[in-house]
């Protein structure tokens, strides 16, 4: 390695992991703040608050990495340029290219190293901190008891105290109420003042209590073991006294995380995709059920319904059929000797067809059959005096029938019944159930195509992020060469605007995609791709030696065009 390419990345190191955990700690603070609610109260504790930061600081990385690369690069070559050094550089016979291969080959490790993160460790760490986080929600608020209010945080007491001292330990006019019989409000007592504190670790939680007195209603049993109708009343002074109360519920308890893999923030790439297959399976076999079922609901008219049935349906019932078949062949276990599996195969087909042959040609009959009593009731319908007969229109649309003559309902439902072997269901209830049922399947696929499109984004995202490094430097890089100015000003800001653009575009992009609007693919590579030809650009007027952002330049032309417009009209 030559002394300029260790000069530039010494130059990059440093601003590239100052500004990696700026970003880290900006991002965390803002993601935390969004749960502040839920550890208020808590007693948390130092360890869980450092073991929930430590998790999701990994969390925040896919989104830190880029920031931090367009960052350090558009600093690194800004101060380069400002200190004269980049303008030494070429004056050496190197080119701008040349002098940031270094920082182009360490963002490309950078960009490998942050994918693997991205589909392994970030994962993990995700699914650490949404468990741990799911069991800082399910934990109750320490023990803070109101002045004048009753308290119910401890399981089977109800506790009130009129009055509070600052301390936060020294109770006055207190009322206990012990449930924890569940027999009501048989078990009562009061005392002038009370002091709590808790012992063994904070398990148990005991109150002295000071000149009281407690009431008990205490049931008599007979020799049976049933109560009486009279009760034994129990009533007692003192001038001291302690009640412990345990606060197991008040601990944190560890949920199984297993419970919580499941979901798309859990999984690496193969994972995710492997789910789509399995959900995209899942919507061709909730469409062949729903062909399935549909002659049922149509069997006076919809004799084979394969005539309907889409490509990817027909195709999956083959799939289908071959997969039954291998497994009755594995059931039925080793071909008996001296006779080939092909020969097996060909038998078990043969019968298949057969009653194929058989159901067909049983349901043809009953179509027949139903034919026929539809054809002699329009026989006896032509028979009807014609005041019985509605005057019904051409049946062009749906608003243009006027009125259903009922006797041609009944005969029609009659008929509809004998074919259906005496069912009770008329003629319209069959189309309404079949409406429903399409109407769910039609709400739970398009369910599972909404899973899909999430899961494909999650997948697609995890490689995109990582390319997005590479995309922030070939903006950054250039972008420091041409304004040449460094520090914490305007390179700054001029990060802040690109990742905001980036952040937009990807955002937008992965709303659209989930909605089904644009692929999957151009939902998470929408923003690389659109600010790749930016950094191109970039590249080539820096290597040009370009006053992109010089505002004499730009004065110079706006003084030739008024210098043209002021000849032209003179």
């Amino acid at each position: 390695m030559k002394k300029l390419d260790k000069l530039i990345l010494r130059s990059f190191i440093g601003p590239f992991l100052i500004t990696f955990f700026v970003v880290v700690f900006i991002l965390l603070t803002q993601y935390m703040l969004k749960y502040f609610d839920d550890f208020v109260g808590k007693d948390l504790g130092f360890n869980v608050f450092a073991e929930l930061i430590s998790y999701f600081s990994i969390n925040m990385t896919p989104i830190a990495f880029p920031l931090a690369v367009l960052l350090s690069s558009l600093m690194t070559f800004g101060n380069l340029g400002e200190h004269f050094e980049l303008t030494a550089i070429k004056s050496a016979g190197i080119s701008l290219i040349r002098a940031m291969r270094p920082l182009f080959i360490f963002v490309v490790l950078l960009t490998a190293v942050v994918y693997y993160s991205n589909n392994f460790i970030v994962p993990k760490a995700n699914l650490n901190a949404y468990s741990l986080l799911y069991d800082i929600k399910q934990k109750k608020p320490s023990i803070d008891i109101k002045e004048g209010a009753f308290y119910g945080g401890i399981p089977g007491y109800s506790i009130k105290a009129n009055k509070k001292y600052d301390d936060d330990k020294s109770l006055g006019d207190l009322i206990i109420y012990n449930h924890s019989k569940g027999k009501g409000n048989n078990e009562i007592i009061l005392a002038d003042s009370a002091l709590m504190y808790t012992i063994l670790g904070d398990k148990y939680l005991v109150m002295e209590l000071f000149d009281g007195r407690s009431y008990t209603e205490e049931e008599n049993t007979t020799t049976t073991g049933r109560p009486q109708k009279a009760a034994t009343f129990v009533r007692n002074e003192f001038q001291h006294n302690k009640v412990v109360f345990s606060l197991a519920s008040f601990e944190m308890e560890r949920t199984d995380k297993e419970l919580f893999s499941s979901n798309r923030l859990m999984l690496n790439e193969l994972q995710l995709r492997n789910d789509v297959d399995s959900m995209k399976r899942d919507i061709l076999e909730s469409k062949r059920n729903l062909y399935l079922y549909t002659p049922r609901f149509f069997n006076l008219h919809l004799s084979n319904v394969d005539d309907i049935k889409p490509e990817s349906v027909k195709e999956w019932e083959a799939l289908k059929a071959k997969q039954d078949t291998l497994n009755e062949g594995e059931e039925r276990g080793p071909a008996p000797v001296g006779l080939k599996p092909e020969k097996n195969l060909t038998i078990d087909s043969s019968k298949s067809s057969v009653n194929r042959v058989i159901a067909e040609k049983a349901k043809q009959k009953v179509t027949d059959e139903g034919d026929q009593k539809v054809e002699k009731l329009k026989k006896e319908n032509t028979s009807l005096p014609d005041k019985k007969l509605k005057p019904i229109k051409k049946i062009t649309e749906v608003a243009e029938i006027q009125e259903y003559d009922s006797a041609i309902i009944a005969k029609a439902d009659s008929a509809f019944a004998a074919i259906n072997r005496g069912g009770k269901i008329n003629l319209l209830d069959k189309p309404r159930f079949a409406k429903n049922r399409l109407k769910g399947e039609n709400q739970r696929i398009d369910a599972r195509d909404f899973e899909i499109n999430v899961y494909s984004i999650e997948a697609n995202k995890k490689l995109s992020d990582a390319v997005a490094c590479i995309v922030m430097f070939l903006i950054g890089a250039p972008l420091g060469a041409i304004i040449k100015k460094g520090g914490l000003g305007f390179p700054v800001l001029l990060s802040i605007l690109f990742f905001i653009i980036s952040y937009v575009i990807n955002t937008t992009g992965i709303k659209l995609g989930r909605q089904g609007d644009i692929s999957n693919f151009m939902a998470v590579w929408s923003s690389n791709l659109l600010l790749f030809p930016f950094g191109l650009f970039f590249l080539r007027q820096a290597r040009n030696d370009s006053r992109l952002f010089e505002v004499d330049n730009y004065l110079v032309f706006f003084e030739k065009v008024k210098a043209f417009f002021t000849r032209s009209k003179s």
